[in-house]
């Protein structure tokens, strides 16, 4: 397995260097472009890379990066290079969806890596800005698997309220698939209006020419006192420690 590296990367800066290094294990690498190549790095090696403002390379941009360009991987950056390198799951924490306000945009890229690639997903949730209706039906209506793992509720670092039948375990004929586990709901945070206040603050920070998702996360970050980082780090850490334990039997 593999890990994408745009949460590390800048998602969750409440989380120290030290504590990423004692905790991740060392037997789950992290992938990002280096020098125009896909590099695998231990935490200790990645962490020199944390907080810059690196691009983000996502699935189409993997297999042709020019020369001298470093940039951390999305879910599908990762799922590109688990394809190119051999290896059969990519870990994520929360991955992108069809956000309402973009439903005639096009799909995520996240959701079409999940239709086109046979590498496996691992992730924690969509994220909460994600319409889930949506995003399930695109996965439905390209063949996509996804199940869950445990019993999951609606939401990422939130805690929504939607209807848990827009969520039903879905076998389709693709390859690869979705593989889902939640933050647990004690864990979650309340507030929706922080959620409000999170998406209209990364929607003014994209029109400034900034990725919506960094910026939305810095917001929970400071919104939060580092607890959204804080769970964010131990839902993909516990997506690891999950896939280690449990890989061959998936």
């Amino acid at each position: 397995m593999i890990t994408e590296t745009c949460l590390i990367g800048h998602g969750i800066p409440s989380v120290s260097n030290d504590e990423l290094i004692e905790r991740w294990p060392l037997s789950v690498p992290l992938a990002m472009i280096l020098d125009g190549k896909i590099e695998l790095l231990n935490m200790k090696e990645f962490v020199l890379f944390r907080g810059r403002a690196l691009p983000r390379y996502d699935y189409f941009k993997v297999e042709n990066v020019p020369s001298g360009v470093s940039a951390y991987l999305t879910a599908s950056g990762a799922m590109k290079a688990a394809e190119l390198l051999g290896v059969p799951w990519v870990v994520s924490g929360g991955i992108g969806g069809i956000r309402p306000e973009l439903q005639r945009n096009g799909v995520c890229l996240d959701v079409y890596a999940l239709a086109h690639s046979p590498v496996k997903l691992m992730a924690t949730a969509f994220k909460d800005m994600m319409d889930y209706e949506a995003t399930f039906a695109a996965l439905r209506g390209q063949g996509s698997n996804y199940r869950f793992l445990e019993h999951s509720a609606p939401g990422y670092i939130f805690k929504l309220e939607l209807q848990a039948s827009v969520m039903n375990d879905f076998a389709g004929d693709c390859e690869g698939g979705l593989y889902l586990r939640g933050i647990p709901e004690d864990k979650r945070i309340e507030d929706l209006e922080l959620l409000t206040h999170g998406v209209a603050y990364g929607i003014k920070a994209q029109s400034a020419g900034q990725p919506f998702h960094p910026a939305v996360n810095g917001f929970f970050d400071r919104e939060t006192n580092g607890y959204s980082s804080r769970i964010q780090f131990d839902a993909i850490l516990s997506n690891a420690e999950y896939l280690l334990r449990n890989h061959s039997s998936l």
